[in-house]
């Protein structure tokens, strides 16, 4: 009997939270392709960094939330929140952080399973707030709870990523076993 799509998602969830964050990145990478674009263009993000400007602006072509995929920063194993203003701001992190290269597409599920392996490897330096705060809680209230997202771009990244609540189940459990080794 053939495994159903959903199946071989979810065995694919639990894989990817055995590997490390750089095995991790360079399948998703290989499952949903390179960034064409930097995350933020590079006059806006220098600006925005020197004070010279309020806000930054992003690279066209980032979004793939109509595929239900989210844009992940690689260099969150090194810096938190990259996309986030207040965090840019107070930090003053690398526009390399920002580059195409340090981009990396993933569905909700492969976010989070994201987030627990930064969490591990850095001994919960970096990873652990978006994890706790914001992907862990997604992920259950959607696929757990059974709480169906409302926008449309939201319900894409729903249908991307479903799981049977039994499923979601054991795939938190492998991230906070990984979270437990810290």
């Amino acid at each position: 009997m053939e495994k159903t799509s959903q199946e071989q998602r979810f065995n694919g969830y639990l894989e990817l939270a055995k590997m490390s964050y750089q095995q991790a990145v360079d399948t998703l990478k290989g499952k949903y392709g390179a960034a064409k674009e930097d995350y933020f263009t590079e006059a806006s993000y220098t600006g925005f960094i020197l004070g010279e400007r309020k806000t930054l602006v992003k690279g066209k072509s980032i979004s793939r939330t109509k595929e239900g995929l989210y844009c992940h920063h690689v260099m969150e194993n090194q810096g938190l929140n990259l996309a986030n203003k207040t965090y840019l701001q107070h930090f003053g992190y690398p526009f390399d952080w920002q580059r195409k290269e340090n981009l990396v597409y993933c569905d909700a599920v492969e976010h989070m399973i994201l987030h627990a392996i930064i969490t591990k490897e850095t001994h919960g330096s970096f990873g652990y707030p978006g994890y706790s705060v914001f992907l862990q809680p997604e992920v259950l209230e959607w696929y757990y709870s059974g709480l169906k997202p409302k926008p449309t771009w939201q319900v894409n990244c729903y249908n991307k990523a479903f799981l049977s609540p039994s499923q979601v189940k054991q795939v938190v459990q492998a991230c906070e076993k990984l979270i437990d080794e810290v």
